[in-house]
């Protein structure tokens, strides 16, 4: 009697045959070690998590072996692997282990294999902070190396939670992280980024080809100068500046503004700072225009109604003198960004020494005034606000020999590689919910493991994008529309429903996948031999 099992294969198979590529298993146990009696070894624990992370299944990692019990083990792993292996204690010694050989050297050390295996471009290095908000008591750990969960600056908008930071530097080719690193939770972007560029200087000299910093304005601060000195580095200027206010309201009143492409201009001002030879680009774009006018016009609409009370109540007063009330009006004008006084009238009111309806004769006991005004918006100053909001300065010291003002700003905006890496980390359907283990210690080798992660999906993501744009094909995206850049969580999604059907017919094994279709097959193609054999698919 023949006896069938199904299994969920999906796009496991994609991310387990990226893992073996890449060597992340073997690599994590030549560093942590073998043991003789461990049934699974510390790289599969990693590689576990890791398919736990990205298979979306929102389960935390107490769940992981509920996770793999209907997934292909012996095609995602190798035979002998059963999902009860992956249990919360074989999960927590691994990130013990992880902590003990050092969760920063261990993830740079796998980084920058990967790197030299997928020959990832390094020239831009984007260098950027996030938070992580934790619920729960956390106590300090008696390690004084781990970090401490502590209350800081919440950029997940959550003060009443304890928190760790995470420091992520991304490649702009691929987006592919190449350093991690976390924080206490009360750590500040200066000082991260201070002791950041210290710690480049020694690597990026080191590098055979040049290698450039790139960052938000917290690398930008006169106590980090020295160091920024000696790096290549690509940053956003501080707005708190005056003379970035000042170099951009001389930009606006030019006529000197060179074209980056129908939607951006910018001009190039050289320049020394903190004792640095400069070059700042003041760059205005049609989309940050018009963000500048939705933001300008939503502050004016507060400011509106702030002034509508203060008129309220400044047109209930009565005022002894004309003087007192034009002093008492201008006052409150001072205080407004956006609005001007359109007309100001007085109305007079005498109050007689005598009650009841006065005569000629009544005596006039004293004068009051009461004021009506009328505000209006002070379109001119608008107008230029706007325009300031609309532009931003960008700081390098890279002679323009090594790149060009355009090559800078285009590495500017791949920032954006390092902000989506943040984005993917704290996808509510990650692991980053996983984040229930009390230890500090363990709290950062997790947070390595997310890495990784993200190190596999930006990895299988480059690959797949460069596939497509070698055979210049496309596939359709959410909309039915083609694409050559698809995200891969997108593909993922595509690839729901496959599964690996296993019939045991006179004792002999059968294995046929299922739920494959034309766009199923060719995305699977593209990522090459090992994904095709692992879904049985011929190559090509």
């Amino acid at each position: 009697m023949a006896s069938v099992c199904v299994e969920r294969l999906d796009h496991l198979g994609v991310v387990a045959s990226v893992i073996k590529e890449l060597g992340i298993v073997e690599k994590v146990d030549a560093r942590l070690g073998l043991h003789d009696q461990e049934e699974l070894t510390a790289g599969e624990a990693i590689a576990g998590m890791i398919l736990n992370g990205l298979g979306f299944s929102d389960r935390p990692l107490t769940l992981t072996p509920q996770f793999f019990v209907n997934k292909p083990l012996d095609l995602l792993f190798r035979e002998g692997v059963r999902a009860e292996m992956f249990n919360r204690f074989k999960l927590g010694r691994t990130l013990d282990e992880a902590y003990a050989y050092g969760c920063d050297l261990l993830f740079s050390e796998l980084s920058l294999a990967v790197c030299c295996q997928e020959h990832i471009d390094t020239r831009f290095n984007h260098l950027d902070t996030t938070s992580f908000s934790l619920t729960g008591d956390y106590v300090l750990d008696s390690d004084e190396h781990a970090i401490a969960i502590i209350y800081g600056y919440s950029k997940d908008h959550r003060p009443d939670l304890k928190q760790a930071v995470l420091e992520l530097m991304v490649s702009q080719d691929g987006g592919v992280p190449l350093m991690s690193k976390s924080w206490d939770g009360n750590a500040s972007d200066t000082k991260i980024f201070q002791e950041r560029a210290q710690a480049l200087i020694t690597t990026f000299r080191a590098s055979p080809s040049p290698r450039y910093v790139v960052a938000d304005a917290k690398l930008y601060s006169e106590e980090n100068a020295a160091n920024l000195q000696k790096l290549g580095f690509i940053t956003r200027v501080p707005g708190t500046l005056k003379l970035v206010t000042h170099v951009i309201a001389q930009a606006l009143g030019g006529d000197t503004w060179q074209s980056l492409d129908e939607t951006t201009r910018y001009q190039a001002i050289e320049l020394c700072h903190y004792g640095m030879a400069q070059r700042w680009l003041v760059v205005w774009s049609q989309a940050s225009y018009e963000r500048a006018v939705a933001s300008v016009d939503k502050a004016c609409q507060r400011e509106a109604a702030a002034i509508a009370k203060q008129l309220f109540h400044l047109q209930a007063q009565r005022f002894e003198t004309p003087t007192q009330a034009h002093e008492t009006l201008a006052g409150l004008a001072k205080q407004w960004c956006y609005h001007q006084v359109e007309s100001a009238a007085l109305i007079e009111y005498k109050r007689y020494g005598k009650k009841g309806r006065p005569t000629g004769g009544t005596p006039l006991k004293a004068i009051e005034w009461q004021m009506q005004v009328r505000v209006k918006p002070d379109a001119e100053r608008l107008e230029v606000l706007k325009h300031h909001k609309a532009c931003y300065v960008l700081g390098t010291n890279i002679k323009a020999e090594q790149l060009s003002d355009a090559e800078v700003i285009a590495g500017y905006k791949g920032q954006a590689q390092a902000e989506g890496g943040f984005r993917f980390l704290k996808d509510p359907l990650f692991f980053v919910s996983s984040l229930f283990v009390k230890k500090p210690s363990r709290i950062q080798g997790l947070l390595m493991v997310m890495t990784l992660a993200l190190l596999v999906y930006s990895v299988a993501q480059r690959r797949l994008r460069r596939a497509l744009l070698c055979q210049n094909e496309t596939i359709p995206n959410q909309i039915n529309q083609p694409t050559s850049r698809p995200t891969l969580r997108w593909v993922f999604q595509v690839l729901e429903g496959i599964e690996r059907v296993r019939v045991m017919v006179a004792g002999e094994m059968h294995d046929v996948i299922t739920g494959l279709n034309a766009v199923k097959i060719k995305i699977l193609r593209l990522f090459g031999e090992q994904v095709c054999h692992m879904y049985q698919l011929p190559a090509g």
